[in-house]
Protein backbone atom coordinates (compact mmCIF):
# COMPACT_ATOMS: atom_id res chain seq x y z
CA UNK A 1 0.00 0.00 0.00
CA UNK A 2 2.15 2.84 -1.02
CA UNK A 3 0.28 6.34 -1.24
CA UNK A 4 2.42 8.77 -2.28
CA UNK A 5 4.54 9.25 -5.48
CA UNK A 6 7.92 9.26 -3.87
CA UNK A 7 6.73 6.00 -1.99
CA UNK A 8 5.69 4.71 -5.23
CA UNK A 9 9.14 5.82 -6.98
CA UNK A 10 10.85 3.96 -4.47
CA UNK A 11 9.01 0.78 -4.80
CA UNK A 12 9.48 0.94 -8.63
CA UNK A 13 13.81 1.70 -7.94
CA UNK A 14 13.88 -2.00 -5.61
CA UNK A 15 11.67 -3.80 -8.69
CA UNK A 16 14.42 -2.66 -10.68
CA UNK A 17 17.81 -2.75 -8.80
CA UNK A 18 16.79 -5.21 -5.70
CA UNK A 19 13.19 -7.08 -5.81
CA UNK A 20 12.54 -8.05 -9.15
CA UNK A 21 9.60 -10.09 -7.69
CA UNK A 22 8.21 -7.30 -5.26
CA UNK A 23 4.68 -6.44 -7.26
CA UNK A 24 2.89 -3.31 -5.65
CA UNK A 25 -1.26 -3.30 -5.12
CA UNK A 26 -3.28 -1.34 -7.15
CA UNK A 27 -6.91 -0.22 -7.41
CA UNK A 28 -7.73 0.35 -10.69
CA UNK A 29 -10.29 3.05 -11.77
CA UNK A 30 -13.48 1.48 -13.38
CA UNK A 31 -12.24 -1.99 -12.17
CA UNK A 32 -13.37 -4.16 -9.45
CA UNK A 33 -10.73 -5.52 -7.14
CA UNK A 34 -6.89 -4.55 -7.66
CA UNK A 35 -4.01 -5.43 -9.86
CA UNK A 36 -0.60 -6.37 -9.32
CA UNK A 37 2.21 -3.38 -10.88
CA UNK A 38 5.59 -4.32 -11.78
CA UNK A 39 8.07 -1.60 -12.98
CA UNK A 40 6.34 1.15 -12.94
CA UNK A 41 6.98 4.40 -14.33
CA UNK A 42 5.47 8.25 -13.87
CA UNK A 43 3.45 10.17 -14.99
CA UNK A 44 0.19 8.91 -14.70
CA UNK A 45 -3.35 9.88 -12.98
CA UNK A 46 -4.46 8.55 -9.74
CA UNK A 47 -5.75 4.59 -9.72
CA UNK A 48 -4.67 4.68 -13.73
CA UNK A 49 -1.00 3.15 -13.81
CA UNK A 50 0.38 2.32 -17.14
CA UNK A 51 -0.55 -0.36 -19.57
CA UNK A 52 2.45 -2.25 -19.78
CA UNK A 53 3.00 -1.57 -15.57
CA UNK A 54 -0.39 -3.71 -14.81
CA UNK A 55 -0.18 -7.65 -14.31
CA UNK A 56 -2.89 -10.29 -13.07
CA UNK A 57 -6.01 -8.87 -11.75
CA UNK A 58 -7.20 -10.04 -8.33
CA UNK A 59 -9.94 -9.34 -5.82
CA UNK A 60 -9.51 -8.30 -2.44
CA UNK A 61 -10.13 -11.52 -0.61
CA UNK A 62 -6.44 -12.27 -1.86
CA UNK A 63 -5.12 -8.94 0.08
CA UNK A 64 -6.36 -10.54 3.17
CA UNK A 65 -5.14 -14.03 2.18
CA UNK A 66 -1.52 -12.57 1.57
CA UNK A 67 -1.56 -10.66 4.87
CA UNK A 68 -2.63 -13.39 6.83
CA UNK A 69 0.68 -15.76 5.62
CA UNK A 70 2.71 -12.83 6.36
CA UNK A 71 3.43 -11.96 3.20
CA UNK A 72 2.12 -8.33 2.52
CA UNK A 73 4.50 -5.39 2.99
CA UNK A 74 2.86 -2.05 3.93
CA UNK A 75 3.29 1.83 3.34
CA UNK A 76 1.17 3.96 4.73
CA UNK A 77 1.50 7.65 5.27
CA UNK A 78 0.52 8.42 9.31
CA UNK A 79 -1.43 11.91 10.17
CA UNK A 80 0.04 11.36 13.66
CA UNK A 81 2.68 9.25 14.79
CA UNK A 82 3.91 8.86 18.48
CA UNK A 83 6.65 7.74 20.86
CA UNK A 84 6.03 4.16 20.59
CA UNK A 85 4.50 3.87 16.74
CA UNK A 86 1.46 4.36 17.42
CA UNK A 87 -0.26 5.96 14.28
CA UNK A 88 -3.46 8.17 13.50
CA UNK A 89 -5.00 8.57 10.09
CA UNK A 90 -8.32 8.78 11.74
CA UNK A 91 -9.60 12.39 13.40
CA UNK A 92 -7.67 14.91 15.09
CA UNK A 93 -8.85 15.81 18.33
CA UNK A 94 -11.39 14.62 21.06
CA UNK A 95 -12.93 11.62 19.42
CA UNK A 96 -16.22 12.93 20.30
CA UNK A 97 -16.02 15.98 18.63
CA UNK A 98 -12.80 15.99 16.06
CA UNK A 99 -11.57 19.24 14.71
CA UNK A 100 -10.43 17.11 11.69
CA UNK A 101 -12.02 13.82 10.27
CA UNK A 102 -9.75 12.48 8.59
CA UNK A 103 -9.34 8.68 6.43
CA UNK A 104 -11.12 7.03 9.15
CA UNK A 105 -8.91 3.37 10.23
CA UNK A 106 -9.50 1.71 7.21
CA UNK A 107 -6.99 -1.38 6.66
CA UNK A 108 -4.55 -0.14 9.12
CA UNK A 109 -5.76 -2.18 12.56
CA UNK A 110 -5.19 -5.03 10.35
CA UNK A 111 -2.25 -3.98 8.90
CA UNK A 112 -0.44 -3.25 11.92
CA UNK A 113 -1.43 -6.22 13.51
CA UNK A 114 -1.14 -8.88 10.66
CA UNK A 115 1.26 -7.38 8.46
CA UNK A 116 4.64 -8.59 7.71
CA UNK A 117 6.77 -5.85 7.33
CA UNK A 118 5.13 -1.96 7.87
CA UNK A 119 7.13 1.16 6.65
CA UNK A 120 5.49 4.82 7.23
CA UNK A 121 6.25 7.52 5.24
CA UNK A 122 6.44 11.60 6.27
CA UNK A 123 6.70 14.08 3.85
CA UNK A 124 6.82 16.66 5.92
CA UNK A 125 8.62 16.22 9.64
CA UNK A 126 6.86 18.27 12.18
CA UNK A 127 5.50 18.36 15.28
CA UNK A 128 2.23 17.87 13.92
CA UNK A 129 2.46 14.83 12.72
CA UNK A 130 4.77 13.94 15.88
CA UNK A 131 3.24 14.02 18.81
CA UNK A 132 3.51 12.73 22.38
CA UNK A 133 0.40 11.02 22.09
CA UNK A 134 -1.95 10.30 19.20
CA UNK A 135 -5.24 11.22 19.06
CA UNK A 136 -6.84 7.70 17.97
CA UNK A 137 -4.93 4.82 17.61
CA UNK A 138 -5.71 3.43 14.60
CA UNK A 139 -2.18 0.97 14.24
CA UNK A 140 -0.33 -0.49 16.70
CA UNK A 141 2.89 0.54 17.27
CA UNK A 142 5.87 -1.25 20.21
CA UNK A 143 3.50 -0.40 23.11
CA UNK A 144 3.05 -2.96 26.35
CA UNK A 145 1.11 -6.04 24.32
CA UNK A 146 3.61 -6.30 21.53
CA UNK A 147 6.65 -6.43 23.49
CA UNK A 148 4.56 -8.72 25.61
CA UNK A 149 3.72 -11.13 23.04
CA UNK A 150 -0.02 -10.17 22.73
CA UNK A 151 0.59 -8.74 19.24
CA UNK A 152 2.90 -10.87 17.39
CA UNK A 153 3.11 -9.62 13.66
CA UNK A 154 2.70 -6.25 11.60
CA UNK A 155 5.13 -4.17 13.88
CA UNK A 156 6.30 -0.76 12.04
CA UNK A 157 10.01 -1.25 11.06
CA UNK A 158 11.26 2.08 9.82
CA UNK A 159 9.86 5.96 9.60
CA UNK A 160 11.46 7.75 6.25
CA UNK A 161 10.69 11.72 6.53
CA UNK A 162 12.24 14.14 4.74
CA UNK A 163 14.60 15.34 7.34
CA UNK A 164 15.91 11.60 8.32
CA UNK A 165 15.17 7.91 8.37
CA UNK A 166 14.36 6.05 12.05
CA UNK A 167 13.61 2.98 12.92
CA UNK A 168 12.32 1.34 16.80
CA UNK A 169 13.81 0.24 19.74
CA UNK A 170 12.10 -2.69 20.15
CA UNK A 171 12.50 -3.71 23.65
CA UNK A 172 11.73 -0.30 25.32
CA UNK A 173 9.07 0.10 22.51
CA UNK A 174 10.86 3.70 21.44
CA UNK A 175 11.07 5.41 18.18
CA UNK A 176 15.06 5.58 17.23
CA UNK A 177 16.76 8.41 14.82
CA UNK A 178 18.99 6.04 12.14
CA UNK A 179 20.12 8.72 10.23
CA UNK A 180 20.19 12.89 8.88
CA UNK A 181 20.01 13.65 4.92
CA UNK A 182 22.37 15.56 3.68
CA UNK A 183 22.47 19.17 5.04
CA UNK A 184 19.84 18.33 7.71
CA UNK A 185 20.92 18.50 11.43
CA UNK A 186 20.17 16.39 14.10
CA UNK A 187 19.00 20.05 16.01
CA UNK A 188 16.06 20.43 12.77
CA UNK A 189 14.87 16.91 14.08
CA UNK A 190 15.10 16.95 17.24
CA UNK A 191 13.17 20.83 17.05
CA UNK A 192 10.05 19.00 14.85
CA UNK A 193 9.76 16.28 17.26
CA UNK A 194 6.89 16.31 19.92
CA UNK A 195 8.70 13.83 21.98
CA UNK A 196 12.46 12.90 22.87
CA UNK A 197 13.81 10.58 20.49
CA UNK A 198 16.33 7.44 21.41
CA UNK A 199 19.47 8.64 19.00
CA UNK A 200 23.10 7.09 18.38
CA UNK A 201 25.61 9.34 19.10
CA UNK A 202 27.31 10.44 16.74
CA UNK A 203 24.10 10.22 14.21
CA UNK A 204 25.16 9.11 11.19
CA UNK A 205 24.25 10.83 7.49
CA UNK A 206 21.69 8.94 5.10
CA UNK A 207 23.57 7.33 2.24
CA UNK A 208 23.50 9.11 -0.58
CA UNK A 209 21.82 7.95 -3.49
CA UNK A 210 24.24 6.15 -6.40
CA UNK A 211 24.39 7.46 -9.76
CA UNK A 212 22.42 4.70 -11.13
CA UNK A 213 19.69 5.08 -8.64
CA UNK A 214 19.66 8.27 -9.95
CA UNK A 215 19.50 7.88 -13.32
CA UNK A 216 16.91 5.65 -13.09
CA UNK A 217 14.63 7.88 -10.56
CA UNK A 218 15.37 10.81 -13.41
CA UNK A 219 15.37 9.28 -16.66
CA UNK A 220 13.06 6.20 -16.34
CA UNK A 221 10.95 5.73 -13.56
CA UNK A 222 10.09 9.50 -12.84
CA UNK A 223 11.17 12.26 -15.63
CA UNK A 224 8.91 14.83 -15.34
CA UNK A 225 9.56 14.86 -11.38
CA UNK A 226 6.09 13.65 -10.46
CA UNK A 227 7.77 13.12 -7.07
CA UNK A 228 8.37 16.77 -5.76
CA UNK A 229 4.79 17.42 -5.93
CA UNK A 230 4.87 15.37 -2.21
CA UNK A 231 6.35 18.34 -1.08
CA UNK A 232 4.54 21.03 -2.44
CA UNK A 233 1.99 23.11 -1.71
CA UNK A 234 -0.32 26.64 -3.36
CA UNK A 235 1.49 28.26 -6.16
CA UNK A 236 4.33 25.92 -6.10
CA UNK A 237 2.74 23.08 -6.67
CA UNK A 238 0.01 24.35 -9.21
CA UNK A 239 3.85 25.60 -11.05
CA UNK A 240 4.85 22.14 -10.75
CA UNK A 241 1.77 20.45 -12.39
CA UNK A 242 1.66 23.25 -15.13
CA UNK A 243 5.56 22.02 -16.15
CA UNK A 244 4.51 18.06 -15.55
CA UNK A 245 1.37 18.65 -18.31
CA UNK A 246 3.91 20.39 -20.66
CA UNK A 247 6.41 17.41 -19.90
CA UNK A 248 8.89 19.84 -18.98
CA UNK A 249 11.61 16.87 -17.11
CA UNK A 250 13.16 16.93 -13.89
Amino acid sequence: MAITNCSLVGVSLAQRLHAPNLAVAQQVKGQKGWVWLSNLRFPFAPNQPPADSTELPFYTEEIFYLQQAGKLNVLMGPAQLDRTGNMNISAIGDWKKPAAVLALARGVPDNTTNGKRVFYVVNNHSKRVFVEEVDFVCGYGWGPLRREGTIRYGGPEKVFTNLGIMGFEQSIGRIRLESVHTGISVEQVVENTGFELVMPDPVPETAAPTDEELRLIREVIDPLGMRRLDFLKGDAYKEAMKEISAGITH
